[in-house]
């Protein structure tokens, strides 16, 4: 899906303001960081039903790194992101099909991991809600070289590891705990 462009805007919450900069100009306000990459995660609650909010997660391809695991939407900020909010917006829309009007505040704090070839990664997730389609349905559309599947899901399911029939096995790190926490800015 990498050929959907962010045409549009979106806005932002004052609390990720810091986050309003390119990566080059993060990187540099963070020198002595243990991280030289940023990855991001955006966190898209379905909050229209009037039963419990539901997350989206995206199951990876079994071709992929850490196959078949569950995780938000999310990933790399590119060296051509206009700013890690805009890396936000991008990957979500690459991943998902989904657009970005808002990015609300930061969920849970930096995590640090390591990629196979030893650099270190420090992803920020946000909250972030998302344009209705035409219809007022989100429609989410997956890039199966990335992802095989999506649910929506709700705290509860989360907790429990599963959504309906389906075993949510998250990627390894604090990726549960992170989605977890989502719920708490509904």
């Amino acid at each position: 899906m990498k050929s959907q462009s962010l045409e549009h805007a979106f806005k932002h919450d004052p609390s990720v303001a810091e986050f309003a900069v390119s990566k080059h100009a993060f990187l540099g306000k963070h020198k002595d960081a243990p991280y030289t990459l940023i990855a991001t995660s955006a966190l898209v609650l379905d909050t229209r039903s009037t039963s419990s909010p539901r997350i989206l997660l995206l199951q990876r391809a079994a071709s992929d790194s850490n196959p078949n695991k569950w995780e938000p939407p999310g990933g790399a900020v590119d060296d051509d992101d206009a700013t890690v909010l805009h890396a936000v917006a991008r990957e979500l829309v690459e991943e998902t099909g989904l657009r970005a009007a808002r990015i609300g505040g930061p969920v849970g704090g930096s995590q640090l991991f390591k990629r196979s070839n030893g650099d270190t990664v420090c992803r920020f997730s946000f909250s972030v809600h998302v344009d209705a389609g035409k219809e007022g349905g989100l429609v989410v559309q997956l890039d199966p070289n990335e992802h095989q599947r999506f649910v929506w899901a709700t705290e509860d399911e989360v907790r429990a590891g599963e959504a309906g029939n389906v075993e949510l096995n998250f990627v390894p790190g604090e990726v549960k705990q992170t989605v977890l926490l989502a719920f708490k800015h509904t």
